[in-house]
């Protein structure tokens, strides 16, 4: 699960600011239990861990799942949240100038070697077929918002307008990301690879598939057993390294990169093999996922 530090997020913060739904959450995570065990188990009537229960269901963290044991029906209670990402607003640096590109996720210049299974999906329907490479050359691939490939690369070009005389300091992009095989599957990680300009700045890992809740922007027509959302992904080419998420990921500095140079950026985003286990990549843009965002490139020069 994805949040922020918008009011949105506050039924999941209120839902876990209570030792008694944290001891719930607890014990759903070693045991399966109905409402009737967790009473006995916690001490507490049933009507307090209903009202607890239904508090926790509201915020998306539990699901309740009808079962026949026997003659009786009972009602299961299943986690569906392993893991809660909370993302902060971006660090802004008032004495460096900026220039932000919003770079729609289907306006990608070059394709390398991408493999099925993968797919384009606008905003209202898939584009072309499904696991057909072929699609990701195909005219339409500019509408896409949402796209996905087991293997492969894809490069997206932005205009460098630093002059000689400016000096490169920074280079960000901000961009969702999730891993794309096996579908439902929250424990199936990627490793993604980042170039700028042919420069291998560095990889990262993101952690898996996500389709336990939908996401806050993915249209309702998107099936629920499909990608929902993913990790918000902050790459910062700076002063002294490369990182992700505040995380050092290489000793890449911006310096190295030496765009005063060049006429434009092209910043490169692949899957890289691990063992021979490709997890895939999933890139959400506007209108998909729980951020309303196509990738964001800014550069910051003094």
């Amino acid at each position: 699960m994805d949040l922020d530090i918008e009011d949105t997020s506050l039924p999941v913060y209120q839902a876990l600011a209570n030792p008694v739904r944290l001891e719930i959450l607890r014990l759903l995570f070693h045991t399966a239990y109905t409402a009737t065990d967790l009473a006995q188990q916690l001490s507490l009537s049933k009507a307090a861990v209903s009202k607890n229960l239904h508090i926790l269901a509201d915020a998306g963290l539990l699901r309740f799942q009808q079962s026949i044991a026997g003659d009786s029906r009972q009602v299961a209670i299943i986690p569906t949240v392993d893991k809660i990402v909370v993302n902060f607003p971006e660090t802004i640096f008032p004495e460096y100038h900026q220039l932000t590109y919003d770079i729609p996720v289907g306006s990608y210049f070059s394709v390398q070697d991408v493999r099925e299974t993968c797919g384009l999906v606008s905003l209202k329907e898939r584009i072309g077929k499904m696991d057909d490479p072929n699609v990701f050359l195909s005219p339409q691939r500019s509408h896409a918002h949402l796209l996905w490939f087991t293997q492969g690369a894809l490069e997206y070009i932005i205009p460098n307008e630093l002059s000689q005389d400016s000096r490169l300091e920074m280079l960000e992009f901000d961009l969702e990301l999730a891993s794309e095989f096996p579908l439902s599957n929250n424990n199936w990680p990627s490793k993604i690879g980042f170039w700028i300009n042919d420069v291998f700045v560095g990889a990262t890992e993101i952690p898996g598939n996500f389709s336990d809740v939908r996401g806050r922007y993915t249209p309702a027509w998107w099936p629920s057993d499909f990608s929902q959302y993913g990790v918000l992904t902050h790459l910062r080419v700076g002063k002294l390294d490369t990182s992700v998420n505040s995380q050092s990921i290489s000793e890449i500095s911006a310096a190295m990169l030496q765009l005063e140079k060049q006429k434009t950026i092209r910043f490169r985003i692949g899957v890289l093999p691990d063992e021979d286990r490709f997890g895939g990549l999933t890139l959400f843009g506007a209108g998909f996922g729980n951020h309303d965002q196509n990738i964001k490139a800014t550069v910051y020069f003094s």
